[in-house]
């Protein structure tokens, strides 16, 4: 009898060190858990999140310009927070911005260009369509 319990002591404390040495009960999360990088895709500026990956049959860019589709999971709030303060940093304005039936619209200006970013979250994804075109000389 006093041997079962000294075993089961020892493989209680076996598993508790191991636990603690893997960061369990520490408040941390591991190492290989960390967030997706953004990145640049077809568009030399426009950073895209990592957490997104780009929908290749609904791509369509030639010279520079064309339609970017990418799709994850990530709220459409922060997603649209974040292209507001990236495409700032990489030197576009803002134009406008409008929320309609659970999607966002987000419109930029940059010298010669514009750009239109269209979010929308359904209950499985993010999908992200944004569209670069040339502004026409008159």
């Amino acid at each position: 009898m006093k041997r079962t319990v000294l075993i089961s002591l020892a493989v209680m404390l076996l598993l508790s060190g191991c636990a603690q040495l893997k960061g369990a009960g520490t408040g941390t999360a591991p190492a290989d858990e960390t967030k997706p990088t953004p990145r640049y895709l077809d568009f030399s500026d426009i950073l895209i999140p990592g957490e997104l990956e780009r929908v290749p049959k609904e791509c369509f860019i030639t010279n520079g310009f064309g339609r970017l589709v990418v799709s994850g999971r990530v709220q459409s709030e922060s997603l649209a927070q974040f292209f507001i303060t990236s495409m700032n940093s990489e030197g576009w304005v803002a134009l406008n911005q409008y929320k309609f039936q659970g999607s966002i619209k987000l419109f930029f200006k940059k010298q010669d260009k514009f750009a239109s970013i269209l979010i929308a979250e359904d209950p499985l994804s993010t999908r992200v369509e944004l569209w670069l075109v040339p502004q026409e000389k008159i």
